[in-house]
C-alpha cells in the first residue's frame, strides 16, 4: 500500500497535517480512519535519527502511513508537498506522484493585507515550471481568529480573486460571500481600478490595456536607491496578476512599469532572480530595462534539507513535543515566525524591535518543562557558529514576555555535518550542547547520531 509523504520546510504541527489530511481525503476520495491525539515522532533507531517523522494517532483508509520529511526549495517553494506512494520521493525525479502542493500562512486580513495574499503570490506562478498538473491550495491557519463578519479589505479580495482564478483551492477561508474567480480580462482590470490608491510618494499598482500591450505599474525596488528586485509584495502581485492576465487568455506583451529597477542590477543578476524567473515563465519584461538573454531556473525544486541548523532545533523541539513539553516560542531558521504563546494560551505577535528600534534576539525555540519547571530557551547553531550562538544566547532579553515564572536553562544545539564535534566542543562552551548531528566521514561519530550530553527530566527521556 502506499503511504502519504508530507514535505515541508516548517517545524510540522498536528494541527496543520490535520487540515492537509482533510483536504485530501475530500479531494482524493479517501477517508480518515482513526483521528485521536495526533502526535509526530521522529524515526530515531538505536540513537540515529533517520531524518524522518511519522504521524501518529491519524489514518487514512487508503495508505499505509503518513510520513513527513524536511526539504528546502530553491526558490519560490511552497510549503507543502504531498505525495502518494510506496517510496520517499527523489529529489528531481519525473516519476513521482506529487497529488498537492500546499501554501500555508497564519497571517489574517487583520494583520496585513499584503503578506496574506500577494506575498506569496508568487509560489503559485513558480511551481508550474516543474509540475503543471499539480492542485494547489491556499491554507489559512489563522490562529489568531478571523473577524468572519467583517468585510475583507479590496486588497484581499482582489489578490484571492486571482488565486481562485488560477485554479488554487482556498481552504480556511469563506470564500461563499466575499470572493469569485475573475470571468474576463476586463473585470480584473475593472477592480483593480477600483481599489484604493496608497499614499502620495508610493507607486500605485495600475493595469493599463493597450492595443499591442498591457501595462502594470510597480515599485520592486526596496529601497529605492537599491534598484534590486526586493520587494517581496509586489514581486508576488506583480506576478500574480500577470498569470491571471495570460490565464484570461491574453497572448501579447505584459511590460512592468515604473519598477525602479537598474540594469546594471539585472546585468549582475545573470537571469538568476526569482522575479526574472517569472519573468521568463509568463513573457514578462522590464519597461526600458535589456532583460538577460538566458535565464535558466533552478534544476530541482526541492532538495532535501542535509545543511541547515533547523535540522537539530526542530527535531530537539518534536521531541521535546512527543513527550509531553509545551512550547512557548519557536523561530526556526528558515521557517515562518510563530506567535508568543503564554501560559494561559494568549497569543502574542511580537515586535522585531524594542522600543529604542534596536533589533530584538528571538531564539529558536522557547520550551517549558512542566515536569521540572524551568523554561528552556534554545538556539541551533551548525558547528561553524559556535561562538555566535554563544553569544546570542549570553545576550538574550527575551523573558519579559513570558507569564511563566521558572528557572531558565539556556540550552545550545549544534548541528554538524563534518568535523569532529567533540574536539570542537572541548572547553569551548560555556552552555549546554544536547544534540548534534554528526557525520562518519570525519570523524567518529556516525552519521545523524543523536547525542545527549545533558540530562533533564522529559528532555532526556525524549533523547
Amino acid at each position: 500500500m502506499d503511504n502519504l509523504w508530507i514535505l515541508t520546510e516548517e517545524r510540522p504541527k498536528p494541527s496543520v497535517i490535520l487540515q492537509i489530511i482533510e483536504m485530501y481525503c475530500k479531494d482524493f476520495g479517501d477517508r480518515i480512519i482513526k483521528n485521536k491525539e495526533i502526535k509526530i515522532k521522529p524515526h530515531i533507531q538505536n540513537g540515529y535519527f533517520k531524518f524522518v517523522y511519522e504521524v501518529e494517532g491519524l489514518a487514512v483508509s487508503k495508505a499505509a502511513k503518513i510520513l513527513i520529511k524536511i526539504v528546502s526549495g530553491n526558490s519560490s517553494f511552497l510549503v507543502f508537498l504531498v505525495f502518494k506512494q510506496v517510496n520517499e520521493p527523489t529529489e528531481g525525479s519525473k516519476n513521482d506522484n506529487l497529488i498537492m502542493a500546499v501554501e500555508e500562512t497564519k497571517t489574517s486580513d487583520d494583520e496585513s493585507r499584503n503578506t496574506g495574499v500577494y506575498q506569496r503570490g508568487s509560489k503559485f506562478v513558480y511551481i508550474k515550471a516543474y509540475y503543471k498538473n499539480v492542485k494547489l491550495y491556499m491554507l489559512y491557519n489563522e490562529e489568531l481568529g478571523a473577524r468572519e463578519n467583517k468585510k475583507p479589505s479590496d486588497t484581499s479580495i482582489f489578490g484571492t480573486n486571482i488565486l481562485l482564478t488560477l485554479g488554487v483551492t482556498i481552504v480556511g477561508k469563506d470564500t461563499s460571500k466575499w470572493f469569485k474567480p475573475f470571468k474576463s480580462l476586463d473585470e480584473l482590470i475593472s477592480f483593480k481600478a477600483q481599489m484604493r490608491k496608497p499614499p502620495n510618494g508610493n507607486v500605485p499598482i495600475v493595469i493599463s490595456k493597450f492595443q499591442d500591450r498591457i501595462e502594470i505599474s510597480g515599485r520592486l525596488a526596496k529601497p529605492v536607491e537599491a534598484g534590486n528586485i526586493g520587494h517581496d509584495p509586489n514581486i508576488g502581485a506583480l506576478a500574480m496578476i500577470s498569470a491571471c492576465i495570460r490565464k484570461l487568455g491574453w497572448e501579447k506583451d505584459i511590460v512592468i512599469t515604473e519598477h525602479k529597477v537598474k540594469q546594471i542590477y539585472i546585468n549582475n543578476t545573470k537571469g538568476k532572480n526569482k522575479f526574472l524567473y517569472i519573468c521568463s515563465l509568463l513573457g514578462m519584461r522590464l519597461d526600458k530595462i535589456t532583460m538577460p538573454q538566458k535565464v535558466t531556473l533552478p534544476g530541482l525544486y526541492w532538495h532535501y534539507e542535509k545543511k541547515s541548523e533547523k535540522m537539530a532545533d526542530i527535531l530537539l523541539h518534536m521531541q521535546a513535543m512527543y513527550h509531553g513539553m509545551y512550547t512557548v516560542y519557536e523561530n526556526h531558521a528558515g521557517c515562518e515566525r510563530g506567535y508568543f504563546r503564554t501560559k494561559t494560551g494568549k497569543l502574542i505577535a511580537l515586535p522585531k524591535k524594542d522600543q529604542n528600534g534596536v533589533n530584538l534576539y528571538l531564539p529558536d525555540v522557547v520550551l517549558y518543562d512542566e515536569a521540572t519547571k524551568h523554561i528552556l530557551l534554545i538556539e541551533g547553531k551548525k558547528l561553524s557558529n559556535l561562538q555566535q550562538g554563544i553569544a546570542e544566547l549570553n545576550g538574550v532579553e527575551f523573558l519579559p514576555y513570558t507569564d511563566i515564572s521558572a528557572p531558565v536553562f539556556f540550552l545550545l544545539i549544534i548541528s554538524e555535518y563534518g568535523g569532529s564535534i567533540k574536539r570542537r566542543l572541548m572547553g569551548e562552551s560555556p552552555v549546554n550542547c544536547l544534540i548534534f548531528l554528526g557525520s562518519a566521514s570525519s570523524s567518529k561519530e556516525s552519521p545523524h547520531k543523536v547525542g545527549k550530553i545533558q540530562r533533564l527530566s522529559s528532555l532526556a527521556a525524549a533523547l
